[in-house]
């Protein structure tokens, strides 16, 4: 905000050299005033939109839980139709598998749930 009172001070500056009445200078500072200020709400308006957009990160941020999810199924179907000791009882793949699942669906659970709460705190 500093640096805007900066700039309309020194355009004001410049205003009041002008040989004009000084209710034209008035009215000059205002229009110049009230346009520096809706170019500053327009600013504060794109970077929220930018801040935004970086909160919600890109498509790998928002997709690594599916995509290792989908693998470990085409693992699984894989299995079904080759012979793999991925897939033996005694396998450590189950337990991946186990820890992977219930990561996701809490992890996920735990993100809406907090979404929800923080929603609700700002309204």
């Amino acid at each position: 905000m500093g640096v805007l009172q900066n700039v309309i001070r020194e355009i004001g500056d410049i205003v009041n050299r002008l040989s004009v009445s000084s209710k034209e200078k008035q009215k000059i500072q205002e229009e110049i005033q009230s346009l520096v200020y809706r170019y500053k709400s327009e600013l504060v308006r794109e970077q929220s939109a930018a801040v935004g957009e970086e909160a919600r990160g890109n498509w790998l941020q928002r997709s690594w839980r599916p995509i290792v999810m989908l693998a470990f199924a085409l693992v699984i179907l894989s299995g079904m139709f080759m012979e793999s000791t991925l897939l033996s009882d005694s396998s450590r793949l189950w337990d991946l598998l186990e820890i992977g699942l219930g990561g996701y669906v809490i992890g996920r659970s735990g993100e809406k749930v907090t979404e929800s709460l923080l929603s609700r705190k700002w309204k």
